[in-house]
């Protein structure tokens, strides 16, 4: 079956240019607990300390407490690559938390590295890893380099931009794929367009969008080399002093923020941002783009930090991680965030025999079939490119042009 999150290369890094890659990057989060609210049933659960992106968590840690009986202390990061490695290579972050959620690449560094432990497959708690698709268990996402199984699949999604429909002419449905050129080059977004300020983000669309108009040809997207980084980059510089850019993000909130806002009329952002602005501005007022060029693909595995191996608490970590692939946590995730992930058809098994909607239902069936469709076009996912440090330079020309 084919791996939905293949990446055709990851970065060898060693702790040397590791750090030379994100000396300029802020310090990482400090942890933040979050029980507030508990009730004393939920204060007694064992607890799990989580640490990861944002968009991997639940709105409500509680939900998941009543049906596993362990609670789940998390504390977020940004997607930077390299302030997630430092803070779990340099500050020792291991020693606090038990589970980290990150994309694809992490795994192939910190796991041969001694920092994330094997999944124990056969672990009585991880009741539904038979039931798993390939396609996500044994996606390059959660196995490293080593054939080694580090992970277990969390969420995955294929990321293009949000767009007031009005502003670019398509039809309100937004079924229809629209190309990355009214993003990057067209007379009628000039000006009113919001780019991701990181190039994890944002310099596979480009690259994308300059293949896809035969404007330049690039070997592997996901691992692009430092001559190819600097085609894309003097592009985005023209397109800059061409005005193109009205500001650049670097925030979910800032994403949220700029659409509902209307300070632009496209973002490249996350899906979840497009449902925030809607939820204040109505329905369909903001739309998530079908591409015609392709996605930034990716997927976040959970793994387990190496040091809690000796906590005493791995039967409530295989807990969190096995309810990861569970209904519950599917319906949640695909309705308040479009997101999917293995198991879907458990988490309309889920909203069936929790009385939800048809509606509801009907959106749970299409969040599946949204990623299938996404999922067939080009991958340029990953957080751990080969040629970072090259990229990196390279994507500094960009931002102080």
């Amino acid at each position: 079956m084919a791996d939905k999150f293949s990446t055709t290369s990851q970065i060898e890094l060693t702790r040397r240019s590791l750090m030379k890659t994100t000396a300029a990057l802020a310090g990482g989060a400090a942890l933040a607990p979050l029980l507030g609210g508990l009730d004393q049933a939920q204060a007694a659960a064992p607890v799990v300390r989580g640490y990861g992106v944002t968009t991997a968590q639940l709105k409500d840690w509680s939900i998941m407490t009543n049906s596993i009986g362990v609670q789940m202390e998390f504390s977020g990061t940004n997607n930077s690559a390299g302030v997630f490695l430092r803070e779990v290579m340099e500050g020792q972050l291991g020693d606090k938390v038990d589970i980290f959620i990150f994309e694809s690449g992490t795994e192939d560094i910190l796991g041969p590295q001694g920092g994330y432990l094997v999944i124990d497959e056969k672990h009585p708690e991880l009741k539904l890893w038979d039931r798993t698709p390939d396609e996500w268990k044994r996606s390059e996402v959660v196995r490293g380099k080593d054939g080694k199984q580090y992970g277990v699949p969390v969420i995955g999604n294929a990321d293009s931009f949000g767009y007031f429909p009005e502003k670019i002419g398509p039809a309100p449905s937004g079924d229809q794929e629209i190309s990355w050129k009214v993003f990057f080059d067209d007379d009628r977004t000039r000006g009113r367009v919001a780019y991701d300020q990181t190039w994890t983000y944002s310099i596979g669309p480009a690259a994308l969008y300059l293949q896809g108009q035969r404007k330049a040809t690039f070997q592997d997207i996901a691992d692009l080399t430092g001559d190819e980084a600097k085609t894309i980059v003097d592009f985005l510089i023209a397109r800059k002093k061409a005005g193109q850019f009205r500001t650049l993000h670097s925030a979910f909130e800032e994403q949220v923020q700029l659409l509902t806002n209307r300070e632009v009329d496209l973002i490249n952002c996350w899906e979840p941002a497009t449902r925030e602005a809607n939820a204040k501005l109505g329905p369909n007022t903001v739309l998530y783009a079908y591409t015609e060029e392709g996605y930034f693909k990716w997927g976040h595995g959970a793994y387990i930090a190496a040091q809690a191996r000796d906590r005493g608490n791995l039967d409530a970590i295989y807990k969190v991680l096995n309810y990861f692939l569970g209904g519950e946590y599917r319906a949640l995730q695909a309705r308040d965030r479009g997101y999917a992930g293995p198991n879907m058809d458990l988490g309309v098994e889920y909203a069936t025999s929790k009385g939800w909607s048809e509606k509801d239902i009907s959106s749970l069936k299409a969040t599946e079939e949204k990623v299938a469709r996404k999922f067939k076009k080009p991958f340029v996912s990953t957080t751990t490119p080969s040629n970072a440090d090259d990229i990196e330079e390279e994507w500094q020309r960009f931002l102080n042009a």
